[in-house]
């Protein structure tokens, strides 16, 4: 049920946000991190939202959106609502960078649903759009921090393109395709970003890789399953900063 209530991705954002934050010392408000999950929640549950309208039923996640479609509007409603009263307690850097990033958000919800849906799905530039736009998000109060550093890139980079590739991997399980296909890139750039990360950020950001190509590995002729864990294993900077 939180998977397919969308609740899972605002869990992940929140737990990387707070994770980031820490390792960089960048002070976060408890209201941040709200308007974060609040931000996410709403945008995934406007991407099945109209996922649904379209007809879209290829997997459970959007059968369940089709057949509860007037709960789905309803929890939009509310978690705009939301949304707007979070933003009043939000320092200003923080809502102008907000605001770029959420401008983006706007474009990718445009292209994927109003001028491009088809050639996107079918090209993969889906997957790339929303591993940098929740990145982006995440990233958020270290980018309008006062004390930004370009060595913390590497980190937001590498945490997109982990993003990226848990997409590109349900996308395979949910058609059924064999292999890695172009994911060993995405593989290949995570490591690479890592090296040039804090060793707590590196094992975060290399144990999640790991645990989702274990997971492609023993479990992708079950969609369904995999989906969950490929999530659940986004969380790992928990178990770290629980080691740490």
């Amino acid at each position: 049920m939180p998977n397919l209530l969308a609740l899972d991705a605002p869990f992940v954002a929140v737990v990387w946000q707070r994770f980031l934050a820490s390792r960089f010392d960048v002070p976060l408000y408890f209201p941040i991190s709200v308007t974060l999950a609040l931000v996410v929640w709403s945008i995934y549950l406007l991407d099945r939202s109209w996922d649904a309208r379209r007809g879209e039923n290829r997997t459970e996640r959007h059968r369940w959106a089709g057949a509860n479609r007037a709960l789905l509007q309803v929890l939009v409603a509310v978690s705009l609502l939301a949304v707007m009263v979070a933003i009043c307690f939000l320092p200003m850097r923080v809502v102008e960078m907000g605001a770029v990033v959420a401008a983006g958000i706007g474009g990718y919800l445009a292209l994927v649903h109003l001028l491009a849906p088809g050639m996107l799905a079918k090209s993969g530039f889906k997957e790339l759009l929303v591993g940098i736009g929740f990145a982006a998000g995440v990233a958020v109060p270290l980018l309008a921090s006062p004390a930004f550093r370009m060595d913390w890139l590497p980190a937001i980079l590498a945490f997109g393109v982990v993003c990226w590739l848990n997409c590109r991997l349900i996308d395979r399980w949910e058609h059924s395709k064999p292999g890695l296909g172009e994911s060993w890139w995405l593989i290949l750039a995570v490591a690479i970003l890592s090296a040039a990360t804090p060793g707590p950020v590196a094992m975060a950001l290399v144990g999640s890789l790991a645990l989702l190509l274990a997971v492609h590995l023993f479990l992708r002729a079950r969609p369904r399953a995999a989906r969950v864990l490929a999530d659940a294993v986004l969380i790992l900077p928990l178990a770290v900063e629980a080691a740490l």
